[in-house]
C-alpha cells in the first residue's frame, strides 16, 4: 500500500500466447476500473488498484486475468478481505486455495 488507496499487484511470469494476446491484457486492464494504471519493467507487470473503486465485479476480473495469463495468484493477497471484500477472500471462492493456501 502506498499511503493512498491504492496497492500495487506485482504479476511476474506472464504468458503471452501471441501479440495479439498480448494486446489483449492490454485491452483487458484499460477496461477494469479499479485498475488506475500498470506498467512494465523487465518480466514485472505492476498493476495499480484503486481499492476505493474495487467492487465484486472488478475483482473478478482481476482474478480471472491472473489465471488466463498464467499469473500467481498468491499475488493477489494485498487484496484480502480487510482490505476490499470478504466476499474476495472467501474459502468458498475457486481462487481462495491458489491465492490463500
Amino acid at each position: 500500500m502506498n499511503g493512498t488507496d491504492n496497492v500495487v499487484l506485482e504479476a511476474s511470469g506472464v504468458t503471452y500466447y501471441s501479440p495479439q494476446d498480448e494486446a489483449a491484457l492490454f485491452g483487458w486492464l484499460d477496461n477494469t476500473p479499479c485498475v488506475e494504471s500498470y506498467r512494465g519493467r523487465s518480466c514485472t507487470l505492476y498493476l495499480t488498484v484503486d481499492l476505493s473503486a474495487v467492487d465484486e465485479g472488478g475483482l473478478r476480473e482481476i482474478v480471472t486475468l491472473y489465471r488466463r495469463y498464467n499469473i500467481d495468484l498468491r499475488g493477489l493477497r494485498a487484496l484480502s478481505a480487510d482490505r476490499v471484500s470478504p466476499w474476495f477472500s472467501d474459502t468458498a471462492r475457486w481462487w481462495h486455495d491458489e491465492a490463500f493456501g
